[in-house]
């Protein structure tokens, strides 16, 4: 059961990053501003909770296996984050950027003070 679960997460988590590739979760508006000439661009919530959601269901399932309860949250937030910060940095938005960028460094932080207090 474990092996079939890791395999479904990691094809989640890799659809999720397909999808964010393949389908950005930023759709051109139908207007332009005047002074600048550029095309408005706006965030697709849906595509947005899709691609993030199957990105951290995937990171959930990919972690099944580790039994220390630190190298699992480390896990899970370097993976997440990992993964959030792909679909923000390749969707140009800063914001979702910045996030999976923060949860990937305290995920590494989680996996480096687990180890240190896994002797006891």
């Amino acid at each position: 059961m474990r092996a079939n679960e890791r395999i479904l997460g990691a094809l989640l988590y890799a659809g999720g990053i397909a999808l964010a590739l393949f389908r950005p979760p930023v759709d051109r508006m139908a207007c332009i501003t005047v002074p600048e000439g550029k095309a408005v661009s706006g965030v697709n919530p849906f595509f947005l909770a899709l691609e993030l959601g199957l990105v951290m269901i995937g990171s959930v399932l990919l972690s099944q296996d580790l039994k220390n309860s630190h190298a699992r949250n480390g896990w899970i937030g370097v993976t997440s984050g990992l993964g959030i910060a792909i679909i923000g940095g390749y969707a140009d938005l800063l914001e979702v950027f910045l996030f999976g960028v923060a949860l990937a460094t305290l995920g590494l932080l989680v996996k480096v003070g687990g180890r240190k207090n896994a002797g006891g």
